[in-house]
Protein backbone atom coordinates (compact mmCIF):
# COMPACT_ATOMS: atom_id res chain seq x y z
CA UNK A 1 0.00 0.00 0.00
CA UNK A 2 1.85 3.29 -0.92
CA UNK A 3 1.10 6.77 1.08
CA UNK A 4 -1.65 8.01 -0.90
CA UNK A 5 -4.23 4.94 0.24
CA UNK A 6 -2.87 4.83 3.68
CA UNK A 7 -3.36 8.62 4.28
CA UNK A 8 -6.91 8.11 2.19
CA UNK A 9 -7.78 5.19 4.67
CA UNK A 10 -7.14 6.98 7.30
CA UNK A 11 -8.85 10.26 6.62
CA UNK A 12 -11.87 8.49 5.45
CA UNK A 13 -12.33 6.45 8.79
CA UNK A 14 -12.16 9.49 10.79
CA UNK A 15 -14.25 11.92 8.50
CA UNK A 16 -16.96 8.81 8.82
CA UNK A 17 -16.98 8.55 12.43
CA UNK A 18 -17.26 12.38 12.80
CA UNK A 19 -20.30 11.55 10.66
CA UNK A 20 -21.72 8.87 12.62
CA UNK A 21 -20.99 10.60 15.96
CA UNK A 22 -20.74 14.57 15.33
CA UNK A 23 -19.08 15.75 18.04
CA UNK A 24 -20.69 18.78 20.35
CA UNK A 25 -18.33 21.68 19.11
CA UNK A 26 -15.82 21.33 15.78
CA UNK A 27 -13.13 22.26 17.43
CA UNK A 28 -9.91 20.69 18.00
CA UNK A 29 -10.07 19.62 21.35
CA UNK A 30 -13.08 17.60 20.58
CA UNK A 31 -11.86 16.13 16.74
CA UNK A 32 -8.65 14.95 18.77
CA UNK A 33 -10.05 13.23 20.77
CA UNK A 34 -11.02 10.58 18.91
CA UNK A 35 -9.67 6.89 18.00
CA UNK A 36 -9.86 7.74 14.55
CA UNK A 37 -7.63 10.79 14.84
CA UNK A 38 -4.96 8.36 16.55
CA UNK A 39 -4.76 6.41 13.58
CA UNK A 40 -3.97 9.51 11.45
CA UNK A 41 -1.52 10.64 13.84
CA UNK A 42 0.35 7.33 13.37
CA UNK A 43 0.40 7.69 9.68
CA UNK A 44 1.66 11.80 9.96
CA UNK A 45 4.50 10.39 12.50
CA UNK A 46 5.86 7.93 9.98
CA UNK A 47 5.66 10.60 6.98
CA UNK A 48 6.62 13.62 8.48
CA UNK A 49 9.36 12.44 11.16
CA UNK A 50 10.29 15.41 13.92
CA UNK A 51 13.85 15.22 12.21
CA UNK A 52 12.37 17.10 8.83
CA UNK A 53 9.41 18.36 9.89
CA UNK A 54 9.42 19.61 13.53
CA UNK A 55 7.14 22.53 12.88
CA UNK A 56 4.24 20.06 12.51
CA UNK A 57 5.16 18.63 16.36
CA UNK A 58 5.26 20.25 19.82
CA UNK A 59 8.17 22.76 20.56
CA UNK A 60 9.52 19.86 22.92
CA UNK A 61 9.32 17.36 19.60
CA UNK A 62 7.90 14.59 21.48
CA UNK A 63 4.59 14.62 19.60
CA UNK A 64 2.44 16.06 16.97
CA UNK A 65 0.66 19.63 17.43
CA UNK A 66 -3.05 18.78 17.06
CA UNK A 67 -3.30 22.78 16.66
CA UNK A 68 -1.10 22.68 13.70
CA UNK A 69 -2.34 19.99 12.12
CA UNK A 70 -5.88 20.66 12.53
CA UNK A 71 -6.97 24.60 12.74
CA UNK A 72 -3.52 26.21 11.15
CA UNK A 73 -4.24 24.10 8.02
CA UNK A 74 -8.11 24.05 7.79
CA UNK A 75 -8.60 20.49 7.83
CA UNK A 76 -10.91 21.06 10.72
CA UNK A 77 -13.14 23.16 9.04
CA UNK A 78 -12.91 20.75 5.78
CA UNK A 79 -14.07 18.37 8.05
CA UNK A 80 -16.72 19.88 9.38
CA UNK A 81 -17.79 20.37 5.67
CA UNK A 82 -17.62 16.93 4.84
CA UNK A 83 -19.16 15.59 7.79
CA UNK A 84 -22.23 17.69 7.24
CA UNK A 85 -22.98 16.81 3.77
CA UNK A 86 -20.70 18.80 1.54
CA UNK A 87 -19.57 17.07 -1.04
CA UNK A 88 -15.38 16.89 -2.12
CA UNK A 89 -13.22 15.15 -2.95
CA UNK A 90 -12.01 12.74 -0.71
CA UNK A 91 -8.90 11.88 -3.38
CA UNK A 92 -8.50 15.45 -3.69
CA UNK A 93 -7.88 16.01 0.39
CA UNK A 94 -6.14 13.23 0.47
CA UNK A 95 -3.66 14.21 -1.87
CA UNK A 96 -3.02 17.47 -0.31
CA UNK A 97 -2.59 16.22 3.31
CA UNK A 98 0.00 13.01 1.19
CA UNK A 99 1.76 16.70 0.06
CA UNK A 100 1.92 18.28 3.13
CA UNK A 101 3.44 15.64 5.44
CA UNK A 102 5.79 14.83 2.52
CA UNK A 103 6.74 18.30 2.03
CA UNK A 104 10.31 20.33 3.78
CA UNK A 105 9.51 22.63 6.18
CA UNK A 106 9.29 26.29 4.35
CA UNK A 107 10.10 29.41 5.05
CA UNK A 108 9.08 32.40 6.59
CA UNK A 109 8.25 35.06 4.47
CA UNK A 110 5.91 38.34 4.62
CA UNK A 111 3.65 39.48 1.78
CA UNK A 112 2.85 43.14 1.64
CA UNK A 113 -0.10 43.70 -0.84
CA UNK A 114 -0.32 46.68 -2.54
CA UNK A 115 -2.99 49.07 -3.78
CA UNK A 116 -1.34 49.10 -7.56
CA UNK A 117 -1.93 47.62 -10.82
CA UNK A 118 0.78 45.53 -12.46
CA UNK A 119 0.70 43.28 -15.69
CA UNK A 120 -0.24 39.81 -15.03
CA UNK A 121 2.61 37.46 -14.96
CA UNK A 122 4.97 40.66 -13.55
CA UNK A 123 7.35 39.23 -11.53
CA UNK A 124 10.70 41.06 -10.47
CA UNK A 125 13.56 40.92 -7.56
CA UNK A 126 14.42 43.78 -5.79
CA UNK A 127 17.29 42.88 -3.70
CA UNK A 128 15.88 40.90 -0.84
CA UNK A 129 12.13 41.36 -2.08
CA UNK A 130 10.19 39.99 -4.74
CA UNK A 131 7.32 42.31 -6.63
CA UNK A 132 4.64 39.82 -8.23
CA UNK A 133 1.37 40.04 -9.26
CA UNK A 134 -0.19 36.59 -7.84
CA UNK A 135 -2.87 34.21 -9.42
CA UNK A 136 -5.44 32.55 -8.03
CA UNK A 137 -4.18 29.64 -8.33
CA UNK A 138 -0.73 30.45 -7.04
CA UNK A 139 -2.49 31.96 -3.76
CA UNK A 140 -4.58 28.75 -3.28
CA UNK A 141 -0.76 26.63 -3.61
CA UNK A 142 0.65 28.45 -0.76
CA UNK A 143 -2.23 27.01 1.54
CA UNK A 144 -1.91 23.58 3.21
CA UNK A 145 -4.24 22.43 1.33
CA UNK A 146 -5.25 23.93 -1.99
CA UNK A 147 -7.67 21.95 -3.42
CA UNK A 148 -9.74 22.47 -0.29
CA UNK A 149 -9.49 25.92 -0.21
CA UNK A 150 -13.23 26.93 -0.87
CA UNK A 151 -14.51 24.90 2.46
CA UNK A 152 -12.17 27.22 4.56
CA UNK A 153 -14.09 30.03 5.91
CA UNK A 154 -12.42 33.63 4.87
CA UNK A 155 -9.80 32.57 4.47
CA UNK A 156 -6.72 35.62 5.31
CA UNK A 157 -4.90 35.21 1.73
CA UNK A 158 -8.11 35.17 -0.20
CA UNK A 159 -7.83 33.28 -3.77
CA UNK A 160 -10.53 34.00 -4.71
CA UNK A 161 -10.72 37.50 -3.89
CA UNK A 162 -6.88 38.58 -4.23
CA UNK A 163 -6.24 36.53 -7.39
CA UNK A 164 -4.08 38.71 -9.52
CA UNK A 165 -3.38 41.35 -7.25
CA UNK A 166 0.31 43.05 -6.82
CA UNK A 167 2.17 41.82 -3.40
CA UNK A 168 5.98 42.52 -2.44
CA UNK A 169 7.46 39.48 -0.71
CA UNK A 170 10.23 39.30 1.53
CA UNK A 171 11.97 36.16 3.02
CA UNK A 172 12.57 36.00 6.50
CA UNK A 173 15.48 33.26 6.63
CA UNK A 174 15.81 31.46 10.37
CA UNK A 175 12.39 33.08 11.51
CA UNK A 176 10.79 30.06 13.55
CA UNK A 177 7.41 28.51 12.24
CA UNK A 178 4.12 29.38 13.77
CA UNK A 179 2.76 26.75 16.16
CA UNK A 180 -0.49 28.41 16.15
CA UNK A 181 -2.52 31.12 14.77
CA UNK A 182 -1.62 34.89 16.60
CA UNK A 183 -4.59 36.21 18.47
CA UNK A 184 -2.64 39.61 18.60
CA UNK A 185 -2.49 41.76 15.49
CA UNK A 186 1.00 43.70 15.02
CA UNK A 187 0.37 46.55 16.73
CA UNK A 188 3.58 48.54 14.94
CA UNK A 189 1.43 51.37 13.38
CA UNK A 190 3.35 52.39 10.91
CA UNK A 191 5.16 48.71 9.49
CA UNK A 192 6.03 50.47 5.68
CA UNK A 193 8.89 51.72 8.05
CA UNK A 194 10.29 47.96 7.81
CA UNK A 195 9.97 47.99 3.63
CA UNK A 196 11.03 51.69 2.71
CA UNK A 197 13.82 50.73 -0.21
CA UNK A 198 11.01 48.82 -1.88
CA UNK A 199 8.19 50.92 -1.29
CA UNK A 200 10.05 54.46 -2.43
CA UNK A 201 11.52 53.15 -5.58
CA UNK A 202 7.82 52.52 -6.41
CA UNK A 203 6.75 55.33 -5.79
CA UNK A 204 9.75 57.09 -7.52
CA UNK A 205 8.87 56.02 -10.76
CA UNK A 206 5.30 57.58 -10.88
CA UNK A 207 5.07 59.96 -8.08
CA UNK A 208 1.67 61.42 -9.58
CA UNK A 209 0.05 58.40 -7.82
CA UNK A 210 0.57 56.62 -4.57
CA UNK A 211 1.70 53.56 -3.37
CA UNK A 212 -0.42 52.26 -0.73
CA UNK A 213 0.37 49.15 1.04
CA UNK A 214 -3.02 48.08 2.44
CA UNK A 215 -1.98 44.29 4.52
CA UNK A 216 0.45 42.39 5.57
CA UNK A 217 0.39 38.96 5.41
CA UNK A 218 2.62 36.04 7.32
CA UNK A 219 2.82 33.46 5.07
CA UNK A 220 4.36 30.02 5.22
CA UNK A 221 4.28 28.39 1.66
CA UNK A 222 2.23 24.89 2.08
CA UNK A 223 1.70 25.25 5.76
CA UNK A 224 -0.19 29.00 6.79
CA UNK A 225 -0.92 32.28 6.32
CA UNK A 226 -2.51 34.74 8.26
CA UNK A 227 -3.06 38.71 8.38
CA UNK A 228 -0.91 40.55 10.62
CA UNK A 229 -1.48 44.24 9.92
CA UNK A 230 -3.95 46.28 7.42
CA UNK A 231 -7.12 44.83 5.89
CA UNK A 232 -7.30 44.35 1.86
CA UNK A 233 -9.75 46.68 0.41
CA UNK A 234 -12.50 44.69 -1.08
CA UNK A 235 -15.02 46.08 -3.53
CA UNK A 236 -18.55 43.85 -4.88
CA UNK A 237 -17.81 42.71 -8.23
CA UNK A 238 -20.84 42.81 -10.80
CA UNK A 239 -21.42 41.60 -14.25
CA UNK A 240 -22.58 42.81 -17.52
CA UNK A 241 -26.24 42.50 -16.35
CA UNK A 242 -25.37 45.03 -13.22
CA UNK A 243 -25.71 41.91 -11.25
CA UNK A 244 -23.57 41.73 -8.04
CA UNK A 245 -21.65 38.36 -8.48
CA UNK A 246 -19.06 38.14 -6.22
CA UNK A 247 -16.39 40.64 -5.00
CA UNK A 248 -12.44 41.99 -5.76
CA UNK A 249 -9.39 43.41 -4.90
CA UNK A 250 -9.63 46.73 -6.44
CA UNK A 251 -6.40 48.51 -7.76
CA UNK A 252 -5.83 52.44 -7.54
CA UNK A 253 -4.70 54.77 -9.68
CA UNK A 254 -0.89 53.78 -9.95
CA UNK A 255 -1.34 51.49 -13.23
CA UNK A 256 1.94 50.09 -15.70
CA UNK A 257 0.72 48.84 -18.87
CA UNK A 258 1.97 45.67 -20.52
CA UNK A 259 4.46 48.55 -22.37
CA UNK A 260 5.77 49.72 -19.61
CA UNK A 261 7.08 46.56 -17.92
CA UNK A 262 10.85 46.97 -19.53
CA UNK A 263 11.33 50.21 -18.80
CA UNK A 264 9.88 50.09 -15.01
CA UNK A 265 11.88 46.86 -14.40
CA UNK A 266 15.29 48.35 -15.62
CA UNK A 267 14.36 51.89 -13.21
CA UNK A 268 13.66 50.14 -10.42
CA UNK A 269 16.38 47.61 -10.28
CA UNK A 270 18.85 50.95 -10.90
CA UNK A 271 17.30 53.09 -8.11
CA UNK A 272 16.76 50.46 -6.09
CA UNK A 273 20.63 49.44 -6.10
CA UNK A 274 21.65 53.13 -5.62
CA UNK A 275 18.95 53.21 -2.51
CA UNK A 276 20.91 49.74 -0.90
CA UNK A 277 24.35 51.37 -1.77
CA UNK A 278 23.60 54.59 -0.70
CA UNK A 279 22.17 53.63 2.74
CA UNK A 280 24.98 51.32 3.49
CA UNK A 281 27.95 53.71 3.42
CA UNK A 282 29.74 54.42 6.55
CA UNK A 283 32.55 56.68 7.88
CA UNK A 284 35.83 55.12 9.76
CA UNK A 285 34.32 54.24 12.51
CA UNK A 286 31.60 52.55 11.38
CA UNK A 287 28.82 55.13 11.97
CA UNK A 288 26.74 55.50 8.58
CA UNK A 289 28.00 58.09 6.40
CA UNK A 290 25.70 61.43 6.52
CA UNK A 291 24.22 60.34 2.43
CA UNK A 292 23.46 57.26 4.59
CA UNK A 293 21.70 59.61 7.23
CA UNK A 294 20.10 61.88 4.77
CA UNK A 295 18.57 58.97 2.68
CA UNK A 296 17.33 57.75 5.66
CA UNK A 297 15.58 60.05 7.06
CA UNK A 298 13.86 61.48 3.32
CA UNK A 299 12.45 57.86 2.69
CA UNK A 300 10.81 57.90 6.19
CA UNK A 301 9.07 61.35 5.00
CA UNK A 302 8.21 60.49 1.68
CA UNK A 303 6.75 56.64 2.25
CA UNK A 304 4.87 58.55 5.51
CA UNK A 305 3.66 60.99 3.00
CA UNK A 306 2.55 58.47 0.46
CA UNK A 307 1.06 56.41 2.56
CA UNK A 308 -1.48 59.52 3.96
CA UNK A 309 -2.12 60.00 0.07
CA UNK A 310 -5.24 57.96 -0.50
CA UNK A 311 -6.47 56.89 -4.18
CA UNK A 312 -3.75 58.17 -5.87
CA UNK A 313 -3.98 62.04 -4.85
CA UNK A 314 -6.31 62.67 -2.45
CA UNK A 315 -5.44 63.90 1.04
CA UNK A 316 -8.00 64.78 3.29
CA UNK A 317 -7.53 68.54 4.33
CA UNK A 318 -6.81 67.84 8.29
CA UNK A 319 -3.76 66.03 7.05
CA UNK A 320 -2.65 68.22 4.52
CA UNK A 321 -0.33 70.03 6.33
CA UNK A 322 0.95 67.34 7.96
CA UNK A 323 2.03 65.86 4.44
CA UNK A 324 3.16 69.35 3.56
CA UNK A 325 5.63 68.86 5.95
CA UNK A 326 6.80 65.69 5.66
CA UNK A 327 7.68 66.42 1.94
CA UNK A 328 9.93 69.77 2.83
CA UNK A 329 11.48 67.57 6.00
CA UNK A 330 12.10 65.61 3.10
CA UNK A 331 13.79 67.67 0.59
CA UNK A 332 15.48 69.15 3.96
CA UNK A 333 17.04 66.03 4.82
CA UNK A 334 19.17 65.54 1.10
CA UNK A 335 19.02 69.54 0.34
CA UNK A 336 20.58 70.81 3.91
CA UNK A 337 22.05 67.84 6.03
CA UNK A 338 25.19 69.68 5.94
CA UNK A 339 23.66 71.78 8.86
CA UNK A 340 25.67 75.29 7.91
CA UNK A 341 23.55 78.36 7.12
CA UNK A 342 20.06 79.30 6.55
CA UNK A 343 18.26 75.73 6.03
CA UNK A 344 15.77 77.55 3.52
CA UNK A 345 18.30 79.38 1.22
CA UNK A 346 19.97 75.75 0.82
CA UNK A 347 17.37 73.94 0.48
CA UNK A 348 15.80 75.91 -2.52
CA UNK A 349 18.87 76.75 -4.01
CA UNK A 350 20.43 73.20 -3.80
CA UNK A 351 17.13 71.61 -5.22
CA UNK A 352 17.07 73.94 -7.65
CA UNK A 353 20.25 73.15 -9.10
CA UNK A 354 19.49 69.30 -9.54
CA UNK A 355 16.78 70.52 -12.45
CA UNK A 356 19.33 71.44 -15.92
CA UNK A 357 17.27 74.08 -17.49
CA UNK A 358 16.59 77.22 -16.23
CA UNK A 359 12.54 77.62 -15.85
CA UNK A 360 12.90 74.34 -14.09
CA UNK A 361 14.82 75.56 -11.60
CA UNK A 362 13.61 78.73 -10.90
CA UNK A 363 10.16 76.58 -10.64
CA UNK A 364 11.64 74.23 -8.06
CA UNK A 365 12.87 77.20 -6.13
CA UNK A 366 9.99 78.77 -6.18
CA UNK A 367 7.63 76.53 -4.89
CA UNK A 368 9.98 75.26 -2.31
CA UNK A 369 10.42 78.99 -1.44
CA UNK A 370 6.56 78.80 -0.70
CA UNK A 371 6.52 75.45 1.07
CA UNK A 372 9.14 76.86 3.62
CA UNK A 373 6.28 79.79 4.11
CA UNK A 374 3.37 77.35 4.97
CA UNK A 375 6.04 75.29 6.73
CA UNK A 376 6.45 78.58 9.17
CA UNK A 377 3.10 79.54 9.20
CA UNK A 378 1.87 75.69 10.49
CA UNK A 379 4.37 75.39 12.91
CA UNK A 380 3.83 78.91 14.45
CA UNK A 381 0.43 78.35 14.41
CA UNK A 382 -0.56 81.49 12.45
CA UNK A 383 -3.67 81.66 10.20
CA UNK A 384 -3.08 81.13 6.31
CA UNK A 385 -5.18 79.89 3.59
CA UNK A 386 -5.80 76.29 3.15
CA UNK A 387 -3.21 74.76 0.76
CA UNK A 388 -5.14 73.55 -2.20
CA UNK A 389 -4.98 69.92 -4.21
CA UNK A 390 -2.89 71.48 -7.09
CA UNK A 391 -0.41 73.08 -4.56
CA UNK A 392 0.16 70.01 -2.83
CA UNK A 393 0.31 67.78 -6.00
CA UNK A 394 3.10 70.22 -7.22
CA UNK A 395 5.49 70.42 -4.05
CA UNK A 396 4.97 66.42 -4.02
CA UNK A 397 6.21 66.04 -7.65
CA UNK A 398 8.93 68.45 -6.36
CA UNK A 399 9.68 66.59 -3.32
CA UNK A 400 9.99 63.23 -5.21
CA UNK A 401 11.66 65.12 -8.01
CA UNK A 402 14.85 65.97 -5.59
CA UNK A 403 14.85 62.95 -3.95
CA UNK A 404 15.86 61.12 -7.03
CA UNK A 405 17.80 63.58 -8.73
CA UNK A 406 20.04 63.82 -5.38
CA UNK A 407 19.75 60.28 -5.29
CA UNK A 408 21.45 59.87 -8.61
CA UNK A 409 24.41 62.49 -8.06
CA UNK A 410 24.96 61.46 -5.26
CA UNK A 411 25.32 57.61 -6.45
CA UNK A 412 28.04 59.33 -8.75
CA UNK A 413 29.55 62.19 -6.69
CA UNK A 414 29.55 60.31 -3.42
CA UNK A 415 29.26 62.69 0.04
CA UNK A 416 30.64 65.65 -1.10
CA UNK A 417 27.64 65.94 -3.40
CA UNK A 418 26.09 69.39 -1.57
CA UNK A 419 29.31 71.11 -2.48
CA UNK A 420 29.20 70.01 -6.13
CA UNK A 421 25.76 71.46 -6.10
CA UNK A 422 26.88 75.03 -4.62
CA UNK A 423 29.77 74.70 -7.20
CA UNK A 424 27.33 74.79 -10.13
CA UNK A 425 24.83 77.75 -9.03
CA UNK A 426 28.88 79.94 -9.80
CA UNK A 427 31.13 76.98 -11.63
CA UNK A 428 29.82 76.39 -15.83
CA UNK A 429 32.00 73.74 -15.53
CA UNK A 430 30.11 72.04 -12.44
CA UNK A 431 26.95 72.71 -13.89
CA UNK A 432 27.99 71.09 -17.15
CA UNK A 433 29.40 68.05 -14.97
CA UNK A 434 25.96 67.67 -12.65
CA UNK A 435 23.85 67.95 -15.96
CA UNK A 436 25.86 65.29 -18.10
CA UNK A 437 25.04 62.83 -14.43
CA UNK A 438 21.61 63.57 -14.61
CA UNK A 439 20.94 62.86 -18.37
CA UNK A 440 22.90 59.39 -18.34
CA UNK A 441 20.57 58.42 -16.25
CA UNK A 442 17.19 59.92 -17.04
CA UNK A 443 18.04 58.48 -20.71
CA UNK A 444 18.85 55.05 -19.34
CA UNK A 445 16.13 54.43 -17.09
CA UNK A 446 13.88 57.50 -17.29
CA UNK A 447 10.31 57.00 -14.78
CA UNK A 448 7.00 57.08 -15.77
CA UNK A 449 5.14 59.98 -17.46
CA UNK A 450 1.87 60.38 -17.05
CA UNK A 451 -0.90 62.86 -18.87
CA UNK A 452 -1.86 66.09 -16.99
CA UNK A 453 -0.20 69.00 -15.36
CA UNK A 454 2.25 68.65 -12.91
CA UNK A 455 5.55 70.49 -11.98
CA UNK A 456 8.97 69.62 -13.47
CA UNK A 457 10.03 66.57 -11.50
CA UNK A 458 9.52 63.76 -14.36
CA UNK A 459 12.28 66.49 -16.64
CA UNK A 460 16.22 65.92 -17.09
Amino acid sequence: MNEHETVRGVLQAWLDDLRQQPPREWSVTELSRRAAWDQVRTVVAGLAPVSRRPDLYGKDGSALDDEVLLAMTGLEQVAEAAATGTLMSLDDLTADFTALCMAAAPEAQTWILLDIDLPRGTDLALGEYRLQTVSATSLAQLMPLPSMHRFIRNPDLDPDTLGGSTFLQQSLPGQALARGRSWLPDLDQRPERRHLEPLLALQLWNPEESVHPEAYFRVEPGRHSELRAGSPHIEPYFDHTGEEVGEVHRAFGYHVPPSAVPGLTAFLHEVHGMISTVRSRTVKDGRSAPTARALASAANRLVRAAQRTMGGTYVDESEADDVLLDYVIAMEAVAAADGSGDSRRRTSQRSAALWTRDEDRLAVYKTIKRAYTRRSRYAHGEDQTPITDEELFTVRCTAFGVFLRWLVLTSALGEEVLQHLDASLLSHQERCRITKVLDAFFTATPPATTPGACCEAHRS
